[in-house]
């Protein structure tokens, strides 16, 4: 249709399109941030964790802790000390028996001086230092100063915890300190600074000198005196922590081996452990005898005695050339008959002339006179730990 000349209504102007509403996006969120993760501790090796037991028992021992040494000992743990009655067996009687021991030495302090490793075993050779200011063994304090060496044999849980501990000192030395023995005393020894470590190499040589000892031992046993010299050089030194000096040179040790001959004919060793570690043989045994015969000035007395003890000793060049040993030897005079046991007699003893020489196997013999013996409840303490006395 068209639409002309005026008259027609007017169509509206077209109206402009809006644009479509676009609605905005959400934020986008926050980016996370993780928290770093903590690194997991590298798991510790055996070695270490022996050492670490090895330290916490010097620590604990010179902080006189004895509930913090006794948890250092697996639930089962036992210490036996040479010459006492009764072990300690579990941790609250390890702990009663650490705190006798710092019960009678008020300022009982130690270290260290040489630490033997191998495998689950480390052999803590140590020295202590106190005062005699409580009961020791039913002995009243002296106020005197003490001092005296010994050595520990602690076998280790995979865990690193003592699951067996024996220590080894003698308790003659003490008495004689305090005047109980007329016996001559061992000056009081200083405290190491820092031991001397000495690790198993599993060298060849290791297995030729335990052999070494093992064959001195025999040659003892089998009263073969020319075995048992060979098996030293010339200038041997052996000392025996029962006597007040050193056995110098095979003219001393043919007279020991003598005297152990003649005195015990019948002696018997028996080897519970032996440990080549570098130049060093290690020889942890007890031997058995019937005092037949003079022994250093003791008349026979017919009565048969066992000892236990442990030897230190170097070799080089295949040859013996310097040992230590530690036993008890009140222990082993109290069995003769010469001392009182503990709790009995308190005076003081003779000295009985007994010289020490290097023991192949049967070991030096303990001093004459040592006396009282260490009681049951006497403890010992670890690692250069505590001990001696009343005891590692």
């Amino acid at each position: 249709m068209l639409v002309a000349c005026g008259g027609a209504e007017e169509s509206p102007a077209p109206k402009t399109p809006q644009a479509p509403v676009v609605a905005a996006p959400p934020p986008a969120p926050a980016p996370t941030v993780e928290a770093p993760k903590e690194e997991a501790k590298p798991k510790e090796s055996f070695a270490e964790l022996q050492q670490k037991t090895l330290k916490g028992v010097i620590e604990a021992t010179n902080a006189h802790d004895a509930k913090k040494l006794a948890g250092l000992y697996a639930e089962g743990g036992i210490v036996k000390i040479a010459g006492a009655p009764a072990d300690a067996s579990g941790r609250e009687a390890i702990a009663q028996s650490y705190q006798k021991l710092f019960d009678a030495f008020k300022d009982y302090t130690t270290a260290p001086s040489r630490v033997f490793v191998k495998g689950d075993v480390a052999i803590v050779e140590w020295a202590f230092n106190g005062t005699h200011t409580g009961d020791l063994w039913g002995i009243k304090a002296s106020e005197k100063k003490v001092g005296a060496q010994g050595v520990d044999v602690m076998l280790f849980t995979p865990e690193g915890q003592i699951k067996e501990h024996h220590v080894y000192y003698d308790g003659g030395t003490i008495l004689s300190q305090i005047g109980l023995s007329k016996q001559k005393a061992r000056a009081i020894p200083a405290l190491a600074s820092s031991p001397q470590t000495v690790t198993s190499n599993a060298a060849a040589e290791e297995t030729k000198n335990v052999e070494a000892m093992n064959a001195m031992g025999a040659a003892m046993d089998a009263k073969k005196e020319a075995d048992w010299l060979a098996a030293m050089s010339d200038t041997v030194e052996w000392d025996d922590m029962t006597e007040a000096q050193t056995s110098k040179g095979k003219p001393e040790a043919k007279k020991f081996f003598k005297a152990m001959t003649t005195g015990f004919p019948d002696a018997k060793t028996t080897v519970a452990h032996a440990w080549g570690i570098g130049d060093y043989v290690i020889l942890e045994s007890s031997w058995t005898g019937t005092h037949k015969g003079a022994f250093f000035g003791i008349p026979a007395t017919k009565k048969s005695v066992t000892a236990k003890s442990i030897e230190i000793a170097q070799f080089k060049d295949g040859k013996l050339v310097k040992g230590w040993s530690y036993s008890n030897g009140a222990d082993f005079m109290q069995q003769l008959g010469v001392l009182p046991k503990p709790g009995g007699d308190a005076k003081a003893a003779p000295a009985a002339d007994k010289k020490a020489a290097p023991a192949g196997d049967a070991k030096a013999a303990p001093a004459a006179d040592k006396k009282a013996a260490p009681a049951a409840d006497k403890k010992a303490a670890p690692t250069g730990d505590a001990k001696a006395a009343p005891k590692k």
